[in-house]
């Protein structure tokens, strides 16, 4: 829930229009493989618990693999939730995007209310907080 792996953002071209070029890094930091096999055998042994064990037949995914194998499915089978955050910085250096009362540097009567300036992620879903976020700017 707290991954180490970190990606980055590049612009392609001077103009809105041109595409950006996304390069995510999941699990590049040995410890986010590492949790997510440990995940993974988390599952396992809650899937062949004595209680449910009358409700299942068998391990579909993974499967029975091991090292590497199981490390090659992880890394084919992991996906983004879609529900990024921390990716608009809050402070005042040449970094940041809005300051302490959320206004966007630069750009007069705007400011952002949503995961994307929280520092750290919540370990649940964000999407309440669009929610919430969107309540308060409609008050506004």
């Amino acid at each position: 829930m707290r991954p180490k792996s970190r990606g980055q953002i590049h612009l392609t071209g001077p103009t809105p229009q041109d595409p950006l070029q996304i390069e995510p890094n999941t699990l590049s930091h040995p410890d986010d493989l590492k949790a997510a096999i440990a995940s993974v055998r988390l599952c396992r042994e809650i899937g062949n618990s004595l209680p449910l064990r009358p409700f299942v037949k068998r391990e579909v995914a993974p499967g029975n693999l091991e090292g590497p194998a199981l490390e090659n499915f992880i890394r084919d089978a992991a996906i983004s939730y879609a529900h990024e955050g921390s990716t608009a910085k809050m402070g005042r250096d040449e970094m940041s995007v809005v300051d302490g009362q959320l206004k966007v540097y630069g750009i007069d009567n705007l400011r952002i209310a949503d995961a994307s300036i929280m520092p750290r992620v919540t370990t649940g879903n964000t999407m309440p907080l669009a929610s919430s976020s969107a309540n308060v700017l409609e008050r506004y």
